[in-house]
């Protein structure tokens, strides 16, 4: 598997920053957290009988506490870190407007 970028999770931590979520762990009360190395997706389900693996999905980025290991996942569109999003294609200009 491979891991991701330093642009990659810059950009994740940089949009955490942004979002205001910077708050201590809610378990243990640990202000430091170890961005998780890779994405998850949670499958969108449309019935409570059966698993279905594949389609709709939500990507997300985790964080886990440094102390007790709670973990905070960040759903990337939320974040405005999807590609193709108005919000990431923002930011994306802005940093190469930059000097």
């Amino acid at each position: 598997m491979e891991e991701l970028t330093q642009e990659e999770k810059d950009k994740i931590v940089q949009a955490l920053k942004d979002k205001g979520a910077t708050r201590a762990c809610p378990r243990c009360g640990e202000p430091n957290f170890t961005l998780i190395d890779g994405y998850f997706s949670h499958f969108l389900q449309r019935q409570l009988g059966g698993m279905t693996i594949g389609g709709p999905s939500i990507p997300t980025a985790v964080v886990a506490c440094s102390r007790c290991g709670w973990l905070a996942e960040h759903a990337l569109g939320g974040l405005g870190l999807l590609p193709g999003e108005p919000e990431a294609e923002e930011q994306d200009q802005a940093q190469e407007e930059k000097p």
